[in-house]
């Protein structure tokens, strides 16, 4: 089996909450609660939930845009965090991110030709000539043309705002990019086009995608491996055509029912209750609260990480060694 390109090992990030805690002791929010995964070269790793799991704080970590309570994240075998400043610089040419609102993410004063212009010169490659160069291809990969050089973001539509941000991303050719969010705020249409060129790039580039996304059906379509998460633990990670047809965590299947088609709506699951408070969770499985399947051990046993087969993993004590295994 290939080597990771990343590995997230046992990953918390907690952030302390304003005063106003009745208690007199410090609360905490809990984003992420113990993450592990690794992503491998040219593959495309899903990471979906409800709002409020801690998929882009994920992202954010992985990416060293914030810093970890705890835990490693490790690029190539090597720990991120002990990189030299010269290293975290040439890392940083080597991982990318593409925001959900482009709009957002890309400078409002500045034309689409000096926003490309720009990691080309903060990493010192080629010269003035070279750069124009570089620019040109990289929009004509993307779908622009050279007309689009001294426009400004507001006078692009949504989906050329996107194609400038992959530009942006892969200009300084990359080997790892986290998509968070990236085609959730545009058309049904526009959404197709863009993921079709994220896949063209990929096999072009032999990029490495982490793609974070609430849209099933998106995830479904452009990912080779699915990892669910709730209250920001991972719940099942697997093949897309494992979850996507069987799951085995009660909480991947109620979200995957949601996406029957019409003809099968009976099979449908609806979970009951609000995802709970992240600075105060539940004890045992995060999910209890609002499985149909909980035994009593699921109130105050947080299940270990069961290996299914292959790379199917999932974290539910229905199975666990000690239990009947159900759903298989």
């Amino acid at each position: 089996m290939k080597e990771p390109i990343v590995q997230v090992e046992n990953v918390f990030k907690h952030y302390k909450q304003s005063q106003g805690n009745f208690s007199g002791r410090d609360a905490y929010v809990k984003a992420v609660n113990g993450v592990t995964f690794s992503l491998y070269e040219g593959e495309s790793f899903g990471l979906v939930g409800e709002s409020g799991s801690g998929k882009s704080t994920i992202g954010q970590v992985m990416l060293q845009l914030i810093q970890p309570t705890s835990g490693v994240v490790k690029y190539k075998g090597r720990d991120v965090s002990t990189f030299s400043r010269k290293e975290r610089k040439a890392w940083r040419k080597d991982v990318q991110i593409v925001f959900q609102d482009p709009y957002s993410s890309l400078n409002p004063k500045k034309t689409v030709g000096w926003i490309l212009n720009e990691p080309l010169q903060i990493h010192k490659i080629g010269d003035k000539s070279y750069r124009k160069q570089k620019i040109m291809q990289t929009l004509e990969e993307v779908g622009l043309d050279a007309s689009y050089l001294n426009r400004y973001p507001h006078e692009l539509s949504g989906g050329q705002r996107q194609r400038v941000a992959i530009a942006s991303a892969i200009i300084l050719n990359p080997e790892l990019i986290v998509i968070d969010e990236g085609v959730s705020a545009l058309d049904v249409s526009v959404q197709a086009q863009i993921l079709n060129l994220l896949k063209s790039l990929q096999r072009k580039y032999h990029l490495t995608y982490l793609f974070i996304s609430h849209d099933l059906n998106v995830v479904q379509y452009f990912c080779d491996r699915i990892a669910v998460m709730y209250l920001g633990e991972l719940m099942e990670i697997g093949k897309t055509e494992e979850l996507g047809t069987k799951p085995k965590h009660p909480y991947a299947e109620a979200l995957f029912s949601s996406i029957l088609m019409h003809n099968e709506a009976e099979n449908r699951i609806v979970l009951e209750g609000d995802l709970p408070n992240p600075s105060n969770p539940p004890a045992g499985c995060p999910f209890h609260s609002r499985c149909i399947h909980k035994m009593d051990i699921c109130k105050t046993t947080k299940p270990a990480n069961q290996y299914l087969g292959g790379q199917h993993q999932v974290s539910c004590h229905l199975y666990s060694e000690n239990q009947s295994i159900q759903n298989a």
